[in-house]
């Protein structure tokens, strides 16, 4: 073979070799590429990478214009009292970081009072609730049907002399269409914009139709889309203060999907966490017999609900059987605690997972008659008896 055809061959062999090479700088270089995509749509998709903040929020209904334990009022007995609701909160308070105090409607007046001294005597009771509700710390008031027997123009002064905001957003007036009352409230929290909104039933009574005149109640299904759509589309989370019968706390969960928890009121019993569609449904009774406490974590950017009640209190019975195990006390019972240990174990791995879903935990404590009481509210009581007469019905 002569020279020329060696340097023709060796020639041919270095454009092979050049050009494999770059085929393979080429595959690397695209697959360095699909990697890259691959971790910023992970990023992206990621549940953690929003933001996200743990909020207690803490609810109430149909206080009804008590202030005490009532002994003579149909199923309150001797619990509740807002000394005692007072104390509660003042503990909640030292132990959390977020904390929204929201009622749900019906906090100011027991029922309908047609008589001018009898209506006055409920305006002065609803007046002191309102004092009390102030120093306790509530954030927002619902206005529920009951409440609107006081007299609308009533309550429109008496909010504006309250610190916190009167909500309603489907209570109008005839001649401008425009609520009453603010429709909502929103609360950023943690860099989360958390809205609160404010409904009342279409489902009124007669004698207190009458003091609406120059109001309508709207539908609260049509409001509640209007207020989110136009006036709230910037939340992350939205709550319904919902003082509505249960047909329309389904319907409101079934067509406004953005709600995600529903505080209602109005048939005033208490109702243990509820799933309707996507929303969480909770209630409180009447008289302030119990005090409604959610603990959340909410994540931005997730709609979705999940009840990690149980599993937290399985976690907290393996913390409390690990501890067992550590004391020599408990020497003799090590082969029980670790089998209870691993039962407990696995019953927490069958667990639905909560990973990029809102958590909470829902829990009722009853105001009962040996909860300790906020000594500076019972004074006020105490020295307020002249306006506290019961006022009687129609």
């Amino acid at each position: 073979m002569g020279s020329h055809e060696r340097d023709i061959k060796k020639g041919l062999s270095l454009f092979r070799e050049q050009k494999k090479t770059k085929e393979n700088m080429r595959a690397k270089i695209n697959l360095f590429g699909i990697i890259i995509l691959f971790f910023s749509l992970l990023i992206r998709t990621s549940p953690c990478a929003g933001k996200e903040t743990s909020l207690t929020l803490i609810y109430t209904s149909n206080t009804l214009g008590e202030v005490e334990p009532c002994g003579t009022c149909p199923e309150g007995g001797d619990s509740g009292g807002l000394p005692r609701r007072s104390h509660y909160l003042k503990t909640v308070k030292e132990e959390v970081k977020n904390l929204l105090v929201l009622d749900g409607g019906d906090a100011l007046v027991i029922s309908y009072f047609g008589q001018p001294s009898e209506r006055e005597k409920a305006r002065r009771r609803a007046e002191f609730v309102l004092k009390l509700y102030e120093k306790l710390g509530y954030h927002a008031l619902n206005i529920g049907d009951t409440d609107l027997g006081l007299g609308i123009e009533y309550l429109r002064n008496l909010r504006k002399n309250s610190r916190f905001p009167f909500l309603s957003a489907n209570l109008k007036d005839k001649k401008t269409k425009n609520p009453v009352f603010k429709p909502y409230l929103i609360k950023e929290i943690d860099g989360l914009k958390i809205g609160i909104l404010g409904l009342v039933t279409t489902e009124i009574s007669p004698n207190i139709q009458k003091e609406l005149k120059d109001y309508f109640i709207e539908n609260p299904i049509k409001a509640a889309k209007e207020t989110i759509n136009r006036l709230m589309a910037s939340c992350d989370h939205i709550v319904a203060l919902a003082h509505l019968t249960p047909p329309e706390v389904e319907s409101l969960a079934k067509e406004v999907p953005r709600i995600g928890m529903i505080i209602g009121g109005n048939d005033r019993s208490f109702i243990l966490p509820k799933k309707i569609h996507r929303s969480v449904y909770v209630q409180t009774d009447t008289f302030g017999a119990h005090i409604g406490r959610l603990n959340l974590n909410l994540l931005e950017g997730s709609s979705e609900f999940i009840d990690i009640l149980s599993k937290s209190l399985i976690q907290k019975k393996i913390e409390e059987t690990r501890k067992k195990m550590e004391d020599p006390n408990y020497e003799k019972d090590i082969k029980a605690l670790q089998e209870l240990r691993d039962i407990l174990i696995e019953q927490k791995k069958k667990m639905p997972s909560s990973e990029g879903k809102n958590t909470y935990e829902n829990y009722l404590t009853l105001m009962h008659a040996t909860t300790e009481s906020d000594l500076e509210i019972q004074k006020l009581i105490d020295s307020s008896r002249n306006r506290l007469k019961r006022p009687i019905p129609y």
